[in-house]
């Protein structure tokens, strides 16, 4: 039988402390993510058949949470302060939809994603990180809430993808607090200038997205303004390159 949501809790609470942590805790939280990995296997299934439906060429992926992942989560809330409930995270489970894709034709999937889900019964909501980023990331993501757990299905265009893909990289080698505007763990005011460019550049992109979802709408020349975005993503893989370069250097 599943765990009901308040053991769920309970458990998180334990997690979060190094010192309370037992083997029947991470055998608790491996046999949760087997229940979370059956959700996202039928999710997926979902998915895969509304990308059949559209005419967009678009990528699938998906992916779950590891145990090491969720701990040092609920154990990073912790130290800032505050106490994550485990029971209501809601990105263990997650779906990624990325391909070329206008910002109206997001919206349009996204509402696909919405529709398909709740004719099953299932409760969704909605976060649009296009307007108001985080640290620069932009998506749109829907959460479906499906027998009291949760899978979050990720809408990406190409642009979006590749930015977060970029910064996921920065945070692997920098440390994955900057995710949540901490300071490096390391490479100094180097990554931290990469971290402002990388803003920016987030900025930039939308606003050519916005270029192009126009272009659409008024009939103009899409494919121009999509050059334009193109080229401003070759842009921002030279800042990959440039944080390659900064591996390995002494902290400053």
């Amino acid at each position: 039988m599943p765990m009901s949501n308040s053991a769920v809790q309970k458990l998180g609470k334990r997690l979060e402390l190094p010192d309370a942590m037992s083997e029947a805790d991470l055998t608790l939280l491996e046999d949760l993510l087997i229940d979370y990995s059956e959700l996202l296997t039928a999710a997926r299934g979902v998915i895969d058949e509304l990308c059949d439906i559209v005419e967009w060429p678009l990528g699938v992926t998906h992916r779950l949470k590891t145990t090491d992942t969720l701990i040092q989560k609920l154990q990073r809330a912790k130290a800032r302060g505050s106490s994550t409930n485990l029971a209501r995270i809601q990105d263990i489970a997650g779906i990624r939809v990325s391909g070329r894709l206008t910002l109206a034709e997001q919206d349009q999937i996204a509402s696909m994603v919405v529709g398909r889900f709740e004719e099953q019964g299932h409760r969704c909501s909605v976060k649009d990180r296009r307007e108001d980023p985080m640290i620069g990331y932009r998506a749109v993501h829907v959460i479906v809430a499906i027998g009291g757990r949760f899978v979050e299905v990720q809408l990406r265009t190409v642009g979006q993808d590749l930015w977060a893909n970029i910064f996921e990289r920065v945070a692997d080698m920098f440390g994955r607090g900057i995710r949540y505007g901490e300071t490096p763990e390391y490479g100094g005011q180097a990554v931290t200038d990469v971290i402002s460019s990388m803003e920016a550049f987030s900025a930039t992109l939308y606003e050519l997205e916005k270029d192009v979802a126009a272009s659409v709408v008024d009939g103009s020349d899409r494919d121009t303004a999509q050059a334009e975005l193109d080229r401003n993503l070759d842009g921002l893989r030279q800042i990959l390159q440039d944080v390659e370069g900064i591996k390995g250097r002494p902290v400053t």
